[in-house]
């Protein structure tokens, strides 16, 4: 399994669906919040290039937007 990290935002409503889905799927990532820890937003910035949010890197490349991300995980993450 690669390496994944989730960058969120408590307030978001794509990130909100994003964990929806995680929770549903019983799926547990680092997660990284990135409006109670700004660092976060700065580390994902030098990641991706842009602080956009959700973002999921996955082994250091950066994925975002929602529908993607949730996608991926019901393609790619297996238990």
């Amino acid at each position: 399994m690669p390496a994944l990290t989730l960058y969120y935002r408590d307030t978001c409503p794509y990130c909100q669906k994003v964990l929806n889905h995680l929770k549903q799927a019983n799926i547990s990532v680092t997660m990284k919040n990135v409006e109670t820890a700004p660092a976060n937003r700065e580390e994902l910035i030098t990641i991706g290039g842009k602080g956009q949010i959700p973002c999921l890197v996955i082994d250091g490349k950066a994925l975002y937007e929602s529908d993607g991300i949730v996608t991926w995980f019901k393609k790619n993450y297996k238990k």
